[in-house]
This record gives C-alpha cells, structure tokens and sequence, in this order.
C-alpha cells in the first residue's frame, strides 16, 4: 500500500522573511570601499656650478689666498648671460710663488722693480720681499757698463696673475678693461700701451697647493683662448675696453674624476705688458720718464 505525502507550500511571510535575513548577511560580509594614498618621489639634481678662487683682497690690505669669491649657478640661463653669482664680493687675483698662492699687489706701494740689461760685469739685483716693488730693502751690485747696458723694468715691465676655475660643466670667459688712470709723464698713455695676453694650465704647482690633478682642459669642444692667445697677434687692453669681451671660448667642465676644488681647478694667467708711446717695442726706457698707468680687468663667468 503505498503511503503518499502531501508538501504543504511554505507560508508566503516566512520565505520573504528567510530572503531578507540572508541579504543581511550579504551585507555584513562586504565591507565599504575606502582608499588613502601618500606620494613620494625622490629627486637629485645637479645644477650647473662654475668656482673661482684667488685673493680676498691685495697684499697691501692684507689680502689672504686662496679664498673662493665667486660661485656661479648657470642654471636657467641664456647663451652669453651672466651667471648668477651667489657670493656677493669681488675677489682680486693671485701669484703662485714657492708653492704658495699669494695676492697681488696694487700698485700703489711703490714703483716696478727694474733691472741692469747687458752689464760689463755685476749688476745683479737683489729684491727682499716685498717682491715685485722697488723699496729700500732691495739692493743691486756695482756693474760695468758700456754702450749696449741698459736699465728696464724688470720682466720687460711684464705683470701676471691668475685665477683659478673649477666646475661641473662648460662655461665662457669674458674680460672688460675699465677704469684706466694714468699719471705724470705716463698721463698721455692708454688702453693700447697695454699689452694682453692670456694662457691657461690644466694642472700645476705643488704640495698641498697644487691644482688640477684630477682636472681636464675645458676647452676641449670649444675654441679656448680666442682673445690675447700665445703665441698670437699683438692685443692691448684696448681690445677688451669697449665692454665685456670673449676671451675664452670653453667646451666642457674641468673636473674629470673625484677629488676635491682645488684638484678640479684649471690655472688662467694674465700677462700684461708696458709698451712706450712710440711702441715697436715692449718694456720701459728712461725717455718714457716716470709715471704711472693702471686699469681693472673684470672677468666674468657666462654660459657657453
């Protein structure tokens, strides 16, 4: 005998209650979309950067070397501008004498040292610090003398000094004669009775002063000395006295492997000389009289 069952349907309010108590549990189960986010990003730059070193001051006040007095960002600027300079004083050059660096002289102590040319016999010159100016502490010996002795200023009446660049990319020289005074029987002298050249030296000197050992030419992939190169035409002062002038022309940094400012340093030497008034020749003679001429070059860094 077969047995049946008869299935009652739920009642309608229990099954809407069963899918309403699982949509619930859906619910619970979920969690709410929530996001937070922190960006970081580090970043290194190396700005463009030119140093210059030489003296705070001249020797006569008191002037200590080497000190760096200019340091140029070259960073955002345009093609032959001035660089920004972050150091606000003007540095005077320097000599590089008995491996130590030593400011120059203004002029205003005393007289060029001169000296006996073609003697007979004697005429040595003795010069007691300070060098490169005729006191009371220098000496000359007795010489002899027939028509070919002469007297000049020493050197030919040549003047140098340097100053020191060092940088992490290419840069460009300009230099600007100004401020030309003469005096006495020199006062009808000028810019051309000056003569201009300049040289640079990737490395040198000696000791714990010596530069650019881990330098390299920074004219390479540009022109160099364009202006006053030896050997090369004759420059005066004139030249570079309308305004601020090229005189170097540079295609790369000068610092070449690791080290410190002073070995990534390159040397940039001026050399400058008396010319008489009738000229054809350089030096100083008696007939010239006495005097004096002086003028200030400023170098200055811009963008290649």
């Amino acid at each position: 005998m077969a047995v049946g069952y008869i299935l009652s349907p739920p009642k309608l309010g229990t099954m809407v209650k069963t899918i309403s108590i699982a949509m619930l549990s859906a619910s619970a189960i979920v969690p709410s979309t929530v996001s937070a986010s922190i960006i970081d990003k580090p970043y290194f730059k190396a700005s463009s950067i030119v140093i210059v070193f030489g003296a705070d001051d001249f020797e006569e006040n008191g002037g200590v070397a080497p000190v760096v007095y200019d340091f140029y960002l070259l960073d955002d600027a345009t093609p032959d501008t001035e660089a920004l300079d972050l150091i606000g004083v003007d540095g005077r050059t320097i000599n590089y004498i008995t491996q130590q660096y030593n400011p120059i002289q203004s002029g205003t102590a005393s007289g060029w040292e001169f000296q006996v040319n073609d003697p007979v016999s004697g005429g040595v010159f003795n010069s007691t610090a300070p060098h490169q100016t005729l006191d009371a502490d220098d000496s000359y010996t007795a010489f002899g003398l027939d028509n070919d002795t002469d007297i000049d200023l020493l050197g030919g009446g040549q003047r140098a000094s340097r100053f020191f660049v060092a940088s992490n990319t290419a840069f460009d020289i300009y230099a600007h004669a100004t401020n030309l005074v003469a005096s006495g029987d020199f006062s009808t002298l000028d810019y051309t009775n000056i003569r201009y050249r300049l040289r640079y030296q990737v490395n040198g000197g000696g000791g714990v002063n010596r530069w650019g050992n881990s330098a390299q030419d920074p004219a390479i992939g540009g022109l160099g000395v364009i202006l006053g190169q030896q050997p090369g035409p004759l420059f005066t002062l004139d030249d570079i006295s309308a305004g601020p002038t090229k005189v170097f022309d540079g295609g790369q940094r000068t610092a070449a492997s690791d080290g410190s400012i002073m070995s990534h340093a390159v040397s940039f030497q001026s050399r400058y000389n008396l010319r008489g008034a009738a000229f054809g020749s350089n030096g100083y003679d008696f007939s010239l009289g006495t005097g004096s001429i002086s003028a200030d070059i400023v170098y200055t860094i811009y963008t290649p």
